[in-house]
């Protein structure tokens, strides 16, 4: 589960870094259970974090399976596409397990509205997301 993300990480301050952390563990914790491997994968994968108190805040969120409150995300105003490449990234960790369950439809619903999206993009993202399923079930 260990990702390189499309998501301009660089560009981010620690707020939006840490938003954007809650936001895959929101996305990863939607559907249920996490294993300790996934959970040590999840820890790698936002490891961009640098702030402690925040990185054991987040660590508590995976320790009780608690989904994030994720509010709007401050910043990139006139940077619609960075937004959008932070979608894409979450896209990629919904499906990483080939499912997208209805509760992380709904999640990704939920920021995709906090991050200022329509919800009729949202729905073309959830499209690509259930292709890019089908192109790995075709591959396997």
């Amino acid at each position: 589960m260990a990702h390189q993300f499309k998501s301009p990480l660089e560009a981010m301050n620690e707020s939006q870094r840490e938003w954007f952390a809650m936001a895959i563990i929101s996305m990863i914790l939607a559907d249920g259970n996490v294993t300790q491997a996934e959970t040590q994968s999840l820890l790698q994968s936002i490891s961009f974090v640098k702030n402690p108190q925040v990185v054991e805040s987040l660590k508590k969120y995976i320790a009780y399976q608690t989904v994030p409150n994720l509010s709007a995300f401050a910043g990139w105003d006139l940077q619609i596409k960075n937004r959008a490449l932070m979608m894409l990234d979450l896209m990629r960790v919904a499906i990483a397990d080939r499912d997208f369950s209805p509760k992380e439809r709904e999640q990704f619903h939920h920021i995709g509205n906090v991050l200022g999206f329509p919800r009729r993009k949202v729905e073309e993202l959830i499209a690509l997301g259930d292709k890019a399923i089908e192109d790995m079930a075709q591959e396997a």
